[in-house]
This record gives structure tokens, sequence and C-alpha cells, in this order.
């Protein structure tokens, strides 16, 4: 069943008002909830399949629905293919999302993977763009995968390094999530945790809230306001 993007829209914001009340009954006030969303996909060889049944523009239509439920003010969205390399950002919303992935995926070779230079090409990207100046909304990067990388001790450098950035990483594994991943999501020597994970081997078969729950749940929850206690968040 085709799901529009207004709907999708409808769940994302519904997701984040079940997230409001479920802190508040917990005694904490999360305040104005803002956000940037950036978006990674993996386009190594064995995304194939999940390309070509429509999960990965599945995948970005959910996101560009998070950002147009009144987190984001502009309703664009940054999205980074990458393999063992990285492809330049392409912008998705309300008026190019139809079709997006198959334009885009058309004449393109498929490769290994390696998240090191996708992370480093967002955290530039950020920067050069003043994404992570003070004042600014902090940024959630739903970083999409289904298998595991190289270059593991310098991506987890990479992600100690970023840990005093307004940036969540918020992984989603597709199929299982690798070892590393977990090590990511639990590695000391970080200013604070800026880095989640959940797996789910048909992404499909969630429900919009079941997905959104997911991939909102710690950035709001637990890092957002640890983010603000140590200044990272001002806004």
């Amino acid at each position: 069943m085709t799901i529009s993007l207004e709907k999708r829209t409808e769940n994302a914001q519904g997701a984040i008002i079940s997230l409001l009340k479920k802190e508040q009954a917990r005694g904490n006030d999360l305040g104005e909830l803002t956000a940037q969303v950036v978006l990674a996909l993996d386009f190594s060889g064995s995304m194939d399949g999940r390309y070509r049944n429509r999960e990965v523009q599945d995948l970005v239509e959910r996101a560009l629905a998070l950002s147009l439920s009144g987190l984001d003010d502009d309703g664009d969205i940054q999205t980074f293919f990458f393999h063992d390399g990285v492809f330049p950002p392409e912008v998705v919303n309300e008026r190019n999302y139809q079709g997006f992935v198959d334009r885009w995926t058309r004449g393109k070779r498929m490769g290994a993977t390696d998240y090191l230079p996708c992370i480093r090409s967002i955290r530039q990207y950020l920067a050069k763009n003043g994404m992570t100046r003070p004042g600014q909304p902090p940024v959630l990067v739903l970083f999409v995968t289904d298998g595991a990388t190289a270059n593991e001790r310098k991506i987890q450098q990479e992600l100690v390094n970023a840990s005093g950035d307004p940036v969540f990483w918020q992984f989603m594994g597709l199929g299982y999530s690798p070892a590393f991943l977990e090590h990511l999501d639990t590695m000391g020597g970080r200013v604070l945790d800026n880095v989640g994970l959940f797996d789910v081997n048909n992404s499909q078969r969630l429900s919009d809230e079941e997905f959104y729950g997911k991939t909102i749940d710690e950035f709001f929850s637990k890092w957002l306001p640890a983010a603000r206690a140590k200044g990272i968040v001002t806004s």
C-alpha cells in the first residue's frame, strides 16, 4: 500500500507529540523540538534488492516527512549516497521526492562499503554551511546501511571527534547490526553519547509510528537534554 507524503507527515507529527507526552509524564520538559535532518544511504552492492523493491525510496520519503513535520523550517534534506566512496550531496524536498532514488541511481555503479568518507563529508558539509554554529538547530543524521565497513578504527575516532558537535548519528542497520555498529553505540571517550542504533530486517514492515519512534526516541529523550546541559545545543 502506498502512503502519501501528507499522511506520513501526519504520522511523524503524531510520533513527536507522543514522545513529548511520554517525557512530560516523566517530568522532563523537552521544550521546542527542532532539528535539521540529514540522510546517508548505503549504495553498496548488497543493497541492490532494497533499491529495486523501493525500500530505499520509502526511507527517503519517511525522512522527508519527518523534516516536514515541523522539525525543519525549510523542508530540504541533504542526502548523501555512499559505498566505499561518497557522492556529492543531493537535496530532496516536496518538489522532487517522487522517483528521487530511481533518478539518482540511473547509470551509477554500486561498490563496497566504507562509512568513513561519508561521515567526513557530512561533517565537512555541516561546518562549511554553518549548520553547527551556536544557535542553529541540532542535526539528526539518519545513517542507513546493511553491512560491515572498512576503516573501523578511523570511523570510531571520527565519531569520537564529532561528539562535541550538535549532531546525533542515528544508525539504522538493515538486515542486522554489525558488531562494530553496536560498539559505536556504546564506546567511551566521547563528550557525550552521540550515536544511536536500531536494526530491522525489512523497514517496509514497520509502521510509520514504529519507524519514527525508533528514529527520534534517543535523539530527543536522551541526547538532546544532555547536549543542552553541556552547552553543545543552545537552541
